[in-house]
């Protein structure tokens, strides 16, 4: 906590409430010393009982232990208690400024991310994509910092802004600043959403955006996805190093459902995090050189009688996907397998024992 008070400090040392606040603590703190320094000498009394003297009047609980009973210590009493007194009341009211001065600037999108190895999204989904999109995450990262990045909205709406870990910064993605406020190259993932969903042109924008974001970021540290409006569109995006998810993927679950029934429910309870086994992602290391029959056949023995479940959805090779495989297909080191399964699913054990079969 204290961190965080030093931080903000740090953030708004520029701003007029900062300032203000800092030179009422200073002033504050200059008055009550030289309070404590002239009663202690005029009156004759420990630095204690000056301290405590200069507290008490201060904050106005009482005149201390041994009241001035000179002259001079009277006077010095009267005037510089008074004045401290003044300062101590505007001191608390320059803290309250300051306080809502930051949740202002933290909410109208005025303040850099905070938050690091976490989400960062360019243009705000609307609520309801936005409130599915969190809870979903959450399911797996319960405090994952998330950071909404939008040109076109004043603040965020109430539902999303008051839960943990929200960011939000206002910026567009023709500015430069934008990037280091929304803190692309510190965090793990940078999503891109349409500016209209409704509007094949959208993915113009959409890969001006990414253009810009790839100068920021190190594809080693950060993925960037994002959303393609228009599978025609899809040429724009060939030498970037970014991953897209189709808009009309609702589209294609209503046509799959009215000719194969049943699969849109599949298909959803694999995406939700919040219900069922989610695809997981994991690499061909030690495996490389089997069949894809091989890693079938083993999948299943190595996992018989375990706590563990575990089903194949796809092998990915140089960024395609291959739903179904030949028999025949054989490993690769670096591949990479799209498995239908629970978190904490131990992948490492499981393909050093799929290799311990073979033998």
């Amino acid at each position: 906590m204290i961190l965080t008070i030093f931080r903000r400090f740090r953030l708004h040392r520029e701003s007029e409430p900062y300032q203000w606040f800092k030179k009422v603590c200073l002033y504050t703190l200059g008055i009550n010393i030289l309070f404590a320094i002239l009663f202690k000498y005029v009156e004759s009394v420990s630095w204690n009982e000056a301290i405590w003297q200069t507290w008490q009047t201060a904050t106005t609980v009482g005149y201390g232990n041994a009241p001035a009973e000179t002259l001079a210590g009277r006077i010095i009493t009267m005037v510089l208690s008074t004045i401290s007194i003044a300062f101590v009341g505007a001191l608390f009211s320059a803290a309250f400024d300051y306080k809502e001065y930051y949740k202002t600037q933290k909410k109208l999108g005025f303040m850099n991310n905070p938050y690091k190895d976490g989400y960062v999204i360019f243009h705000f989904p609307g609520t309801t994509v936005a409130k599915r999109f969190i809870h979903e995450l959450r399911e797996v990262e319960k405090n994952v910092g998330i950071c909404f990045v939008d040109d076109n909205i004043s603040e965020l709406p109430d539902e999303i802004q008051n839960l943990p870990n929200i960011h939000f910064v206002k910026g567009c993605p023709l500015q430069r600043e934008t990037y280091y406020s929304s803190g692309v190259k510190s965090n793990k993932t940078v999503i891109v959403f349409p500016t209209d969903y409704d509007q094949r042109t959208a993915d113009g924008s959409t890969k001006t955006t990414i253009d810009l974001l790839e100068r920021f970021i190190d594809h080693k540290k950060t993925r960037i996805l994002y959303v393609l409006v228009d599978m025609n569109n899809g040429w724009m995006f060939e030498n970037n190093n970014a991953t897209y998810v189709n808009a009309d993927l609702s589209v294609l679950a209503i046509v799959q459902e009215c000719q194969d029934p049943y699969s849109a429910l599949v298909i959803e309870d694999l995406l939700y995090n919040s219900q069922g086994a989610n695809p997981m992602t994991v690499e061909v290391n030690k495996i490389a050189g089997l069949s894809w029959k091989q890693l079938q056949i083993g999948l299943i023995d190595c996992l018989d009688g375990t706590e563990h479940q575990c089903n194949l959805l796809s092998l990915i090779r140089n960024g395609q996907s291959n739903s179904c495989p030949k028999s025949t297909e054989i490993l690769e080191k670096g591949d990479l397998l799209s498995i239908s399964t629970f978190n904490g699913f131990p992948w490492t054990s499981v393909e050093e024992q799929i290799l311990a079969l073979q033998s």
